[in-house]
């Protein structure tokens, strides 16, 4: 693989998967999803300072001749920062040493049996031509991603990607897009649609709703004529769920909680500093639960009787309460503009 950080990885979990090399895990399964680019082979005891980062190192165990030889080994693979170790049967030994097995597992590094027969050039050889078919299938994904965000801003005709949404058997009149960081994005083969990568952004216009990452901005459903205003919708919704960590659609951006999240901390700070800290600090130090009052004031629309009830007070007493909130913070509770301030006051604190 290339070191370039905007490429897709590569990691031991799709080396296990290549069928012409036969692997077997024998150890470190927490690290399958460890990044490797390169294959490096070598009977050193030190490999580190050799090693650049990401490599699957390829050994036969020449020099692991007992339990210490292996500790060393596998702590000078790690400190180098490779992915995994590769460990070659039938020359050496006819098995795996059970003490790199150990050492390994302990280590979070992958350790994966290569059958006899099997040479280690060919590693070399699968790296490079993934590189090759990789590079081809990124600049593909980057043009798609660069008509997308024409499309998006008006630069360009959403007829422009009817030919590719017909390729990909998506119906013209009903498609949806998804937003979603570059790195979550599927391989071409597992893309059920139209893929495109702008920055560190992947747009998929699919047919359906994409639950194939847990974080992702989705668009509202439409033909191919509106598909600017759902590109701009999964933008908008993916950076919601950057935040959230989670999936959110553009119907959850038109709500108070969905503004507020995209407010910054400096926007937000005078909310806190007026408002939230001083009925804080009043609590604290008169247990006068002032903002425990307000949130159940707020919940229920600013409505006095219901409020009494449900904090079992009498109506004069949260009066008095709602008066020495006004008194703190200069905000009226029952002004609707003054109780919006406070509302973001409160979803600032909690």
């Amino acid at each position: 693989m290339t070191s370039d950080p905007s490429m897709p990885r590569l990691t031991v979990r799709h080396l296990l998967e290549v069928p012409r090399f036969r692997l077997r895990l024998v150890a470190g399964s927490a690290g399958l999803d460890r990044p490797i680019r390169s294959a490096h082979s070598t009977e050193l005891l030190d490999p580190a300072p050799y090693l650049r980062g990401q490599e699957v190192v390829l050994t036969v165990g020449a020099a692991l001749r007992d339990a210490d030889a292996c500790a060393a080994f596998a702590a000078s693979v790690k400190a180098g920062r490779a992915g995994a170790i590769a460990y070659g049967v039938g020359d050496v030994t006819e098995a795996v040493p059970d003490a790199l097995r150990r050492h390994c597992e302990r280590l979070g590094l992958p350790l994966v049996e290569v059958p006899a027969g099997v040479p280690f050039l060919g590693f070399s050889e699968w790296f490079a031509e993934r590189l090759a078919s990789t590079r081809e299938e990124w600049d593909e994904r980057e043009e798609i991603g660069r008509l997308l965000h024409e499309i998006q801003h008006g630069l360009a005709s959403p007829e422009a990607l009817r030919l590719r949404v017909e390729e990909a058997g998506l119906d013209p009149g009903l498609l949806v897009a998804v937003a979603m960081p570059a790195a979550d994005a599927p391989e071409a083969s597992g893309a059920p649609g139209v893929l495109g990568l702008d920055d560190d952004v992947a747009l998929m216009i699919t047919g359906d709703e994409y639950a194939g990452t847990d974080v992702a901005g989705i668009g509202t459903p439409g033909p191919l004529l509106d598909l600017p205003r759902s590109l701009a919708e999964a933008r908008a919704a993916l950076d919601a769920a950057r935040r959230t960590g989670d999936v959110v659609h553009a119907s959850g951006l038109a709500t108070f909680r969905a503004l507020l999240g995209r407010l910054d901390r400096e926007q937000i700070a005078p909310f806190t500093d007026q408002i939230a800290r001083p009925l804080a600090d009043y609590d604290e130090a008169h247990d006068g639960r002032l903002v425990e009052t307000l949130s159940a004031f707020l919940d229920r629309g600013g409505a006095v009787g219901p409020t009494a009830r449900a904090l079992s007070l009498h109506p004069s007493t949260l009066r008095h309460r709602l008066s020495r909130i006004q008194a703190l913070t200069g905000r009226d509770p029952l002004d609707f503009e003054d109780r919006a301030a406070l509302a973001i006051a409160i979803w600032t604190a909690r």
